[in-house]
C-alpha cells in the first residue's frame, strides 16, 4: 500500500473484522430467508466465518502484495494478484471446514460450491480493493511530484532572488568604489577629516551590503539609513550640487523590504538626473503606509526621461529591482517610472505589501528597536 495506513493496525483489523461478519451475516440472513425454514444460527455462523475469510484474504493480500508488484510488469501483476486471492480463499475455506465442519462435510459437492463462491468473491472483492489502492498510490504519488515541484520551484525562486541581489552588490560595489575613491584622493589634502569621514561611511556601506547578502527582508529604516549613507558620499562628491530631501512617515520605518531595493532608484536619481545638470538638482525620497502598502518615491527634478526610451532596460539596476519585486512579492509589488511634476524629472515609485498584523507588530518591534 502506498504509505502508513492512518490507524493502527490493531484498530485496522478490528474494522475490518466487524465489516467481514456483518457482510457475511447479512449474505446468510437474505440465503435463510429464502429458504422455507428460515435463516439458522449456524448459517449465520457459517456466513460469518466465510465472510472474514474471503474480507481477511483480500486484506492480507492488498498489504503485503502491493509494495511488492509494483516492480513487477503490468503482464504479471494482475496473474499474481488472482493467484494469491484464489490461494487465500480456497486455504481460508478449507480450513474453516476442518474446524468447524457443521454439515458441510455432508456433502462434499456443497462443500466446492462453497470454496468456488469464496474464491470468485475474493476474486471480485479483492481486484477492486487492489484497483482502489493503485488509484490512491498514484494520487499521492502525484501528490507528491506535485509538492516536490513547488518545492523546487520555491528554491529555484529563492535562487534566482540570491542571484539577483548578488548580481546588484557586485554592479554596486565596483562602480561606487571607484568614484568614492576618487572622492577620497581629491578630498585626502583638501579636506582630511572629511576624507576620513567618508572612508568611515564606505565602510559601513560596505558591511550593510554584506549582511543582506542573504536575501532577507530588512526594516525600511535601515535600507533608508543605508540610502542615506550614500548620499552623504555622493554629496560629497557634488559639493552643493547634490540637495537631498526626505519625508518619511515613523510608521513607514518598521516594514520589511529586500535590501538594496532602494538604491538603484537612488543612483538612477544621482546619475540620469542630477549629474547631467551644470547647476546641479534636488533627489527627494517620499516614504508612507497606505492601505496595507508601503510607497516610497524617489524624486528628481533633472532632465526627466527620454522620449522612446524604456529606462528599466538602460541596465541601471531599475529592471533588477523590477524582477526583484515580482519574485518576492507577485503582482502586489511594483515599480513605477513617472515624468515629475510639470514634467520636470524623474518620479520612481516602489510599492511593497505590508506584512499581515502579526507580523506588522513585529516589524514595528524591530523598528521601534532600531530607532
Amino acid at each position: 500500500m502506498p504509505g502508513p495506513r492512518a490507524l493502527p493496525i490493531g484498530l485496522q483489523v478490528l474494522l475490518w473484522a466487524a465489516g467481514n461478519s456483518l457482510a457475511g451475516a447479512a449474505v446468510a440472513l437474505a440465503v435463510g430467508l429464502l429458504r422455507q425454514g428460515g435463516p439458522e444460527f449456524r448459517t449465520v455462523l457459517i456466513g460469518i466465518l466465510f465472510g472474514n475469510v474471503v474480507g481477511f484474504t483480500v486484506l492480507i493480500t492488498s498489504t503485503v502484495l502491493p509494495p511488492r508488484l509494483r516492480m513487477v510488469g503490468p503482464a504479471l501483476r494482475a496473474p499474481l494478484v488472482g493467484l494469491a486471492l484464489l490461494s487465500g480463499a480456497v486455504a481460508g475455506t478449507a480450513l474453516v471446514m476442518y474446524l468447524f465442519p457443521l454439515f458441510v462435510l455432508r456433502d462434499l459437492r456443497v462443500a466446492a460450491v462453497i470454496g468456488a463462491i469464496n474464491a470468485v468473491l475474493a476474486l471480485v472483492v479483492g481486484f477492486v480493493v487492489h484497483v482502489y489502492e493503485a488509484l490512491r498510490w498514484q494520487v499521492a504519488e502525484s501528490l507528491r511530484e506535485v509538492e516536490e515541484v513547488r518545492l523546487r520551484a520555491a528554491r529555484l525562486s529563492e535562487q534566482a532572488a540570491r542571484a539577483e541581489l548578488a548580481a546588484l552588490q557586485a554592479r554596486i560595489n565596483p562602480h561606487f568604489f571607484f568614484n568614492t575613491l576618487n572622492t577620497i584622493s581629491a578630498l585626502a589634502e583638501e579636506d582630511p577629516r572629511l576624507a576620513s569621514e567618508i572612508v568611515q561611511t564606505l565602510a559601513e556601506l560596505f558591511r550593510y551590503t554584506f549582511k543582506v547578502a542573504e536575501s532577507r527582508p530588512v526594516p525600511f529604516e535601515e535600507e533608508l539609513a543605508f540610502v542615506m549613507r550614500y548620499l552623504t558620499i555622493e554629496q560629497a562628491r557634488f559639493g552643493e550640487r547634490l540637495r537631498v530631501e526626505r519625508e518619511v512617515d515613523p510608521r513607514a520605518l518598521g516594514v520589511p523590504v529586500p535590501g538594496l531595493i532602494l538604491q538603484p532608484l537612488v543612483e538612477n536619481a544621482v546619475g540620469h538626473g542630477v549629474a547631467p545638470l551644470r547647476q546641479g538638482g534636488t533627489v527627494r525620497i517620499r516614504a508612507a503606509c497606505r492601505d496595507g502598502v508601503l510607497s516610497v518615491e524617489v524624486l528628481d527634478d533633472g532632465r526627466g526621461l527620454k522620449p522612446g526610451v524604456d529606462p528599466m532596460r538602460e541596465g541601471h539596476g531599475l529592471d533588477n529591482v523590477r524582477q526583484r519585486l515580482a519574485t518576492l512579492y507577485g503582482e502586489a509589488g511594483r515599480l513605477e517610472l513617472l515624468p515629475g511634476p510639470g514634467g520636470k524629472g524623474t518620479l520612481a515609485r516602489l510599492r511593497i505589501p505590508e506584512p499581515a498584523e502579526a507580523d506588522a507588530e513585529a516589524a514595528d518591534a524591530v523598528g521601534t528597536a532600531a530607532r
